[in-house]
């Protein structure tokens, strides 16, 4: 028997019923209710739970940040009198389009970088307008796996999804398949995440020069999440004004919305401070439908008074001057953005190792003929098993993954998060992976109540 630094498997009993009492479903348990579940477990055992559930920064916030807002508010302590402008204070609007230059040698002007209380206020607001443009175009279309809140976002909107798995299609069918969905002149919008959320795919130029002469010659609008911006570490983007350059759907189609994070390049998530940059072409287009909703036809304008002003009427000023202070420093090179968060895909390299070493397999392992990256998320399957039996498995052990078909793919497994992973959490790792490996090749398994 494997040599173990705590009480597992945890019996069932208490798991089972937590999971009735909760009406808690394996396969499509949320991250908030997953999260939840887990505190539940740790307080009945006492024990520690490594954690894989939770996609948040696992980095302390460089000082830069903190330091820019603090100093805002000695030298101007009127400033939580007053109000935000809507689309954004100066500094911050002049400090993205700099960085959005130096990073992706893309050309927008101040005006088109229109700061939201997070990325996905952001990309709210640009499903709001991208599904509201054309009368019939009410349909957003994921590239899916993905973040599992934008599609919640689409239902409350009243908007209809549909969700093109990067598994099956790759490369020119990936092209195919969605010039297939946007001739039925249903999509309004495209949105996807690279690298990925969770699978790590990076969509290759070809593919995103591919994607946008479909948005120009379909007049839908790609909304791009750049949460994860230049998180792809076989590159080094983190030189400004020097190349490689951040690829981007930008270098291919006017038809362009980018939401850019704070979150995990900064770990800035606590702040909810982000940038939508809208391309300076779409930003003055006018769509006669959209005044149904909006009160105007202009694209920008729509966004600003009809999503920013109704929903927060803009973003806290102090934390709109810190991200100011971030995209300065990585402009200027005095901050290396990029090489800070490089300890996320050495982590991921060697947590991979962990899992694979005891009887996993990467659900989405190759990116196009080259090894998945790695970085911030990776997706790991038992054969023979479901993501709802893996995960009950897991959590017996201390282990608490997110189910993969929350994040809209038909593929069994677990996203695997490796930020709140510490190093000194690695051995233990190791000691749990291999005892949880030893009990699914031993006996029959418990499953939870609710597996068919």
């Amino acid at each position: 028997m494997s040599e173990q630094t705590g009480p597992f498997p945890l019996e069932t009993e208490f798991l089972d019923r937590l999971l009735q009492d909760r009406e808690i479903d394996l396969y499509q348990v949320s991250i908030r209710e997953l999260t939840r579940l887990v505190a539940e477990l740790v307080d009945h055992f006492g024990v520690e739970y490594l954690r894989f559930e939770f996609g948040i920064p696992g980095l302390p916030p460089p000082a830069i940040g903190p330091e820019a807002e603090i100093q805002l508010l000695q030298d101007y302590p009127q400033t939580p009198a007053t109000y935000p402008p809507f689309d954004g204070v100066p500094r911050l609007k002049q400090a993205t389009a700099r960085f959005i230059k130096q990073f992706t040698d893309i050309d927008v002007l101040p005006e088109n970088c229109i700061p939201t209380v997070g990325a996905m206020h952001g990309g709210f607001i640009a499903q709001s307008i991208a599904g509201r443009r054309i009368e019939g175009a009410d349909t957003i279309l994921y590239l899916d796996p993905g973040f599992p809140v934008n599609k919640l976002q689409t239902q409350f909107l009243g908007l209809k999804a549909e969700s093109i798995d990067i598994y099956d299609y790759r490369g020119q069918e990936l092209i195919a398949e969605i010039e297939r969905r946007f001739a039925t002149g249903k999509i309004g919008g495209l949105l996807w995440s690279s690298p990925n959320n969770p699978s790590w795919v990076c969509l290759k130029d070809e593919e995103l020069a591919g994607i946008g002469r479909l948005l120009t010659d379909y007049d839908v609008i790609g909304i791009e999440d750049a949460a994860y911006f230049g998180m792809d570490f076989r590159q080094d983007y983190g030189l400004p004004g020097k190349p490689p350059f951040v690829p981007t759907i930008a270098n291919h189609t006017d038809n362009y919305l980018m939401v850019l994070s704070s979150s995990k390049i900064f770990s800035y998530a606590g702040q909810r401070v982000a940038v939508s940059v809208i391309s300076p072409k779409l930003m003055h287009r006018r769509y006669p439908y959209l005044r149904k909703f909006h009160n105007t036809d202009l694209f920008g304008h729509a966004f600003v008074h009809g999503g920013i002003y109704t929903t927060t009427a803009g973003v806290p000023q102090t934390a709109q001057h810190a991200l100011a202070a971030l995209y300065e420093a990585a402009s200027d090179g005095s901050y290396n953005f990029l090489e800070r968060v490089r300890v996320y895909g050495d982590r991921a390299r060697r947590m991979k190792q962990l899992f694979l070493s005891n009887g996993f397999e990467l659900v989405y392992a190759e990116d196009m003929g080259e090894p998945i990256a790695d970085g911030f998320y990776f997706t790991v399957i038992r054969p023979g098993m479901t993501g709802r039996e893996l995960l009950y498995q897991m959590l017996l052990f201390g282990l608490a993954g997110l189910p993969l078909r929350t994040t809209g793919t038909r593929r069994e497994g677990i996203r695997i998060c490796v930020s709140l992973i510490r190093d000194d959490q690695l051995e233990e790792l190791a000691l749990r992976l291999a005892a949880l490996d030893e009990q699914l090749q031993g006996a029959p398994r418990a499953t939870p109540d609710n597996v068919s």
